[in-house]
């Protein structure tokens, strides 16, 4: 179900709009008690009309929307990516670095908070997500809101080891992010511009909001290029398929010179969105014999 098959009436809306409810002044609170109002709209009028009625744009109240897992862990209601609707909620991974749906799953009826790491559609940038989830007669509900992000580039790359490429792949990437976000465009480029800041294997490379190189230690000549227009050593859209990276994260293989060994090598790059900046970074599997 991904609509309502009719306009709300009046009686519905009063049901999720009721006079106690919390200010917005007060993020948490107003997230459980709009939590509670789905809730109480699912005791008053069942099931298929609360579905319905989450799965209505009009139910969506600035960042906030409330979604609902059944008891097989299939998204029922979504009114803000109606394409989750039917999905197994253990296979989202929206979240960054996160086992986001299978957290929830562990939603309990006495409620819980769960903190991650997420795109905001309406920033369009990489913020901290604060969600409340509660399970109802078998059910989950959930809504959430987002914090500003403010880390420090450093604290990415302090807990994370080379032993697990993948993990600190990510780690760089999201270093690099976090360093858009504390200094600035202009300085983030210049920063991965650098070949001082090449750590063996990996570099950051950077476009802009157009798809447009600013930062790429290994090919300079790449800066002011369109990653679209950059073809993979096979001539294959190398350069396209990375541009498809979403706020969520994308991960892309192909054969490209590791600057370590300076052989053609299958390297694994990471790449991710934020404010509609393309930052990614990647590693080279060993050669096996």
């Amino acid at each position: 179900m991904t609509g309502c098959e009719r306009p709300m009436a009046k009686p519905i809306m009063d049901a999720v709009t009721p006079t106690e409810m919390k200010t917005i002044d007060d993020p948490e609170a107003f997230t459980v008690a709009f939590v509670q109002a789905a809730i109480d709209l699912y005791k008053t009028e069942g099931r298929e009309v609360t579905i319905a009625y989450y799965n209505d744009p009009a139910s969506v109240n600035g960042q906030w929307y409330v979604f609902i897992i059944d008891d097989s862990d299939l998204m029922v209601s979504h009114a803000v990516l109606p394409e989750l609707v039917g999905t197994d909620v253990k296979d989202d991974v929206s979240s960054i670095d996160y086992p986001l749906g299978v957290e929830i799953t562990k939603a309990t009826e006495e409620g819980h908070w769960i903190d991650y790491l997420a795109p905001n559609p309406q920033s369009n940038k990489l913020e901290l997500k604060r969600t409340w989830i509660i399970r109802y007669d078998g059910y989950i509900f959930g809504s959430g809101y987002y914090q500003p992000w403010a880390p420090d580039p450093a604290t990415f790359l302090s807990s994370a080891s080379k032993d697990d490429p993948e993990a600190f792949t990510r780690a760089i990437v999201l270093a690099a992010v976090a360093r858009y976000e504390s200094e600035g465009a202009e300085a983030t480029a210049a920063y991965h511009n650098d070949p001082a800041n090449i750590d063996g294997q990996w570099y950051v490379l950077i476009t802009d909001e157009n798809d447009i190189y600013v930062a790429h230690p290994l090919r300079p000549d790449f800066i002011g290029m369109d990653i679209k227009a950059i073809p993979g050593l096979d001539g294959s859209p190398l350069g396209a398929e990375i541009a498809m990276a979403t706020g969520s994260g994308l991960w892309i293989e192909y054969s490209w010179p590791n600057p370590e060994s300076g052989e053609v090598a299958l390297k694994r790059t990471w790449a991710i969105r934020h404010d509609g900046y393309l930052f990614g970074s990647g590693y080279y599997e060993p050669v096996s014999n």
